[in-house]
């Protein structure tokens, strides 16, 4: 047997069986801050983060300890189930009710990146933009801490942020990431009001421009791309960190980019200049989905990846802790995905090895088969990767509650080194449900369903409109296509049976254009 194999096998049997392993007592399972009796799905007992070394934690334990004095930064790096900030954005409600608000963090113009908006903020943009997102294993555009870059060689651009809530008044100080160099056009950024001229070129050496603005009464921001001088010929953004200007509180930036996989932050060329800028003292690293899907297999490379991106991690912000996930259960095409396990089984390795905490959400979300019962809930999309917002804000309250749970256990074993879980019964029980797992019938599982709090969603209509072929092309996105159209994503997806956002150049779509 190869030797990787041999000490896997030991690894294992380890975690499973160390006398070592703590374990919570019976006054000491945690709760859940939400209702979730009708979810018995849920492993809710294993709702924890964990670890094999204390010191995965140690800076995130002291920074949480202080936050009255000192400013505690939390990065969240993803794909899909991050991009639209559901479950980013109830992570920071739900720590920022704790600590105290120091600012909503990284922004993206999205409209410009021709991809889906966050829900906290829309985005539009004039003039011509070319993007790039990180999930483009060539990209032809450097990409910083967001994950995506959007470029115009052409004056007068904007890019417009519009708030779906008031924004706390507190929130004045903006980093904006972008190319400074002697080509790059200057700015005007507009907000509360007030027109603030911005010039840009390379004599501060800080990978972001400051620029401090009045309060935003209106909910509008814009950033306004000017030429002021003949040499100024181009405008490169990586995005920017709306935030307070105070030394206390949490701050949560989400850099979640849908498509993303693990080796997605390998193509990342400046994250590593702007990283620090962002002063973590926390690193969620939060992918799986995409690395193995469609294949249902893990990548022997795979875990090479994992373990460079923790080093150039430790490298670059070496104070930081980091936490890794796993995935929840999975369907694709109808079959439900079977690497689940392995994933986090891989995952936890990599954390022994790196002193790196888990949380481990495939076996907190109920293991494999119970994608489901998620669905049956109206807490999952039909497609079966994705989760309603009912879902996602779900799992934001019991990735808050695992790390107040885990800070609370802290507290009371100063003297523990390390936390995790047997999952011997567990698993053994997994070999059984496995076995019976069936193919996914969404007329069985949506809206259709005595028990499905869900609503159905009627076929797109066709009447009064022509039928168009299009043939997909690179870098496009059921959102750039439905603008070229005047049609919506979901009419989209409607008219050609698809359950996911996921388009391949060279494939053709069906459009129905009002005559």
């Amino acid at each position: 047997m190869h030797r990787c194999c041999l000490f896997f096998m030991a690894f294992l049997t380890t975690i499973c069986s160390s006398p070592l392993l703590a374990q919570p007592s019976a006054d000491e399972v945690p709760k859940p801050s939400v209702n979730v009796s009708e979810y018995d799905w849920l492993h809710t007992e294993l709702n924890m983060l964990q670890f094999y070394n204390r010191e995965a934690l140690l800076n995130f334990y002291k920074k949480w300890k202080k936050t009255d004095k000192e400013k505690l930064s939390v990065v969240h790096f993803g794909d899909s189930h991050c991009q639209h900030e559901v479950l980013p954005g109830q992570l920071r409600k739900r720590l920022q009710k704790i600590h105290g608000d120091a600012g909503r963090g990284l922004m993206f113009s999205y409209s410009a990146a021709r991809t889906y908006s966050s829900v906290e903020y829309k985005t539009s943009h004039s003039g011509t933009w070319t993007s790039e997102r990180s999930f483009t294993m060539r990209p032809k555009l450097p990409m910083g801490v967001r994950g995506m870059t959007a470029y115009t060689n052409s004056a007068p651009a904007s890019l417009k942020f519009q708030f779906t809530d008031h924004v706390p008044k507190e929130h004045t100080l903006l980093k904006i990431f972008c190319k400074k160099d002697v080509r790059s056009y200057d700015l005007i950024v507009e907000a509360g009001g007030e027109r603030i001229p911005v010039s840009i070129d390379a004599s501060n050496k800080a990978p972001y421009i400051t620029v401090r603005i009045p309060e935003i009464k209106d909910r509008t921001l814009t950033l306004h791309v000017v030429k002021n001088n003949a040499h100024e010929t181009q405008f490169e953004y990586y995005g920017m960190s709306l935030e307070a200007d105070v030394n206390n509180g949490l701050i949560y930036h989400n850099a979640g980019v849908g498509a993303a996989r693990w080796n997605s932050l390998l193509y990342q060329e400046l994250l590593w200049e702007q990283l620090p800028s962002l002063e973590p003292d926390v690193l969620v690293i939060d992918f799986g989905t995409n690395d193995y899907l469609y294949n249902d297999i893990i990548r022997p490379e795979l875990e090479k990846e994992i373990k460079t991106i923790i080093n150039k991690m430790r490298q670059t912000v070496p104070d930081a802790s980091i936490i890794l996930t796993s995935a929840q259960d999975l369907y694709w095409k109808k079959r439900n995905c079977k690497s689940g396990e392995p994933f986090s089984d891989l995952i936890h390795r990599i954390a022994a090895e790196t002193d790196c905490a888990v949380f481990d959400w495939y076996w907190i979300s109920g293991a494999q088969g119970t994608m489901l019962d998620w669905v049956r809930k109206g807490l999952a999309q039909p497609d079966m990767v994705h989760l309603t917002v009912a879902g996602y804000r779900l799992k934001g309250d019991l990735f808050a509650d695992a790390i107040e749970n885990t800070i609370t256990w802290l507290d009371k074993h100063p003297e523990a080194n390390e936390f995790y879980f047997n999952l011997d019964k567990l698993k053994e029980e997994q070999k059984t449900v496995r076995s019976k797992i069936p193919e996914y019938n969404a007329s069985a599982y949506t809206a259709s369903s005595k028990t499905s709090t869900a609503t159905a969603v009627a076929p797109a209509s066709t009447e009064g409109r022509t039928k168009y072929i299009h043939k997909i092309k690179t870098g496009e996105s059921l959102y750039s296509i439905g603008k070229k159209y005047h049609v919506t994503v979901s009419q989209i997806k409607s008219w050609n049976g698809m359950r996911s956002d996921t388009i391949y150049a060279g494939k053709s779509l069906v459009i129905y254009v009002k005559k």
